[in-house]
């Protein structure tokens, strides 16, 4: 079963030593620098992916706070281990993100990917994201509207 669990004292060593793989690293930041980050951006909620018991995964979202909008949240780190990609765990962590942004009254979720990320493209298209622009880095914006 996934879950999702708030990263702590006692899960985020293993949310760190997640890996990806060497064609993927150029398309996130590092779990250690995300988990940093929330330490200093009060809004960012990390959560460490399980697979029962193990950590196979990781992510942060945000209200959007430039300006302030709870309504929008966004998805900006989301990322499994090597070892469980392609297994359909994507869909199980996005409904659970899904079900938190609603009980937080977010009515729209955003994200963005590399416009070389075939994996991350198909997976949230699959998951009904569509693609509403292209961000000033490049990276292809999507949204996800929960209402």
């Amino acid at each position: 079963m996934i879950t999702l669990r708030e990263v702590d004292k006692y899960n985020y060593e293993a949310c760190i030593d997640l890996e990806l793989e060497p064609e993927q690293m150029s398309n996130l930041t590092t779990n250690a620098i995300s988990i940093a980050q929330a330490k200093f951006e009060l809004h960012f909620r990390p959560r460490a992916i399980y697979k029962d018991n193990e950590v196979i995964g990781f992510l942060v979202y945000c209200h959007e706070d430039d300006p302030e909008d709870l309504e929008l949240y966004w998805l900006f780190r989301f990322m499994f281990d090597r070892r469980h990609q392609r297994r359909g765990y994507a869909s199980a962590a996005l409904r659970l993100v899904v079900d938190e942004v609603r009980a937080l009254g977010g009515t729209r979720l955003q994200t963005m990917h590399k416009q070389n990320n075939v994996n991350a493209a198909s997976a949230y298209r699959k998951f009904g994201f569509r693609e509403i622009g292209v961000l000033d880095d490049g990276d292809v914006h999507l949204e996800l509207r929960l209402d």
